[in-house]
């Protein structure tokens, strides 16, 4: 196979609107009423098989090229009508993503030398070669459009993919990069104003205890006061900290935005805040790895899951990534690997892959700094 197709044009339409073209010349031109009685079956099965291919296009290629094949040869000696051709050239169009123009018009040659032996007694040895002539060029030039097109297609779609996939990681990194803000500043009110707010209360309850009767109303008022801003203080240091990272809901956009893989994530970061350099790291590597499944790969299944683990004695957030398409081989590293390497070497992190059970595996593994535990 080729080219996968993963665009999302519906050819419905343009689809129906040929097959009945052909069905329907093909039925006023029937070799007999017994002829015209079979051409519907064979018809209806080349209608739903192509219904098939519009939807499944990636799927069973080999055994649905084939079957078409088949019905159109079956339905050569039915009709005498070399309209039957159109089908050829439809067979070009739909393969033409799959298969090689050698392929496609060996198969179209083929085709039309059973056309050819099946109605050669009522041309009395004159051979409208340019009939063949014609529609063999209208197959090859369709092949090659319709090749086209659907290279465009995928470029436009990936590139789509692409925009959506930068448009929601750079909302999410700015998310993280607001919520750190916000951590930091916690952190500084609870180092700064915390500790000045606790020293202020205590010198105010010693005054409390020795000030005269005529000032420890107000003493005890400015007390009071002092408790109640430490508190509030406490408490919006305590909000901050406990806001989760907003990983899983970087990695959940991702997977929103791929509707062809059915995606299951697993987070466990517990109460561990994952920087934003690391929590950027990973989405980087969950959407290297979408992109080479839907690329590389007919997986209709991808998992992913992120941990934290011990490693050394040293805590570091663990990715891992694989989809439900059985492999053999490690694949070969091309710029997306080798620049999700460089990144992982960047941050003193690691990245692998290996065959576990004919399953793909890959792993990017980050050392955690002693401030990001806390």
């Amino acid at each position: 196979m080729d080219t996968q197709i993963r665009h999302t044009t519906d050819w419905r339409f343009s689809t129906i609107a040929s097959w009945l073209g052909v069905t329907s010349a093909c039925a006023y031109f029937a070799n007999s009423p017994i002829a015209l009685m079979l051409q519907l079956p064979i018809s209806l099965s080349i209608l739903l098989l192509l219904f098939y291919v519009l939807k499944h296009p990636n799927e069973r290629v080999i055994a649905v090229s084939i079957g078409y094949f088949v019905l159109i040869l079956a339905l050569i000696p039915l009709t005498s009508t070399s309209l039957i051709f159109i089908h050829l050239v439809m067979f070009a169009a739909v393969f033409s993503p799959h298969f090689s123009l050698l392929k496609i018009m060996t198969a179209i040659i083929l085709a039309m030398s059973v056309y050819g032996i099946e109605h050669a007694d009522r041309w009395q040895g004159d051979i409208p070669w340019i009939t063949f002539v014609v529609w063999l060029f209208f197959c090859s030039m369709n092949w090659f459009v319709s090749r086209r097109i659907v290279e465009s297609l995928n470029m436009h779609y990936q590139s789509r993919q692409n925009y959506k996939e930068l448009k929601a990681a750079q909302h999410v990194m700015g998310a993280m990069s607001a919520q750190q803000t916000r951590q930091h500043i916690s952190r500084e009110l609870h180092d700064s104003l915390g500790h000045k707010l606790t020293a202020l209360s205590i010198h105010l309850d010693f005054v409390k205890r020795t000030a005269p009767q005529s000032v420890a109303e107000t003493v005890n008022t400015c007390h009071q006061l002092s408790q109640q801003a430490l508190s509030e203080v406490r408490d919006i240091v305590s909000t901050q900290r406990s806001n989760k990272p907003l990983l899983k809901q970087a990695l959940e956009g991702i997977f929103a935005l791929t509707p062809t893989l059915a995606c299951s994530l697993d987070v466990e970061v517990k109460d561990t805040l994952i920087s934003q350099q690391h929590a950027l790291c990973i989405v980087r590597f969950c959407q290297e790895m979408v992109s080479n499944t839907l690329k590389h790969t007919q997986a209709n299944q991808f998992h992913f899951e992120v941990h934290i683990v011990s490693q050394s004695n040293k805590p570091s957030v663990l990715a891992k990534a694989w989809h439900n398409q059985p492999e053999s081989s490690l694949p070969k590293a091309g710029n997306g690997l080798s620049g999700l390497k460089d990144r992982m070497a960047q941050h003193h992190g690691h990245f692998e892959q290996l065959i576990e059970g004919r399953s793909l595996i890959s792993v990017i593994s980050l050392p955690l700094e002693q401030g990001d535990e806390h």
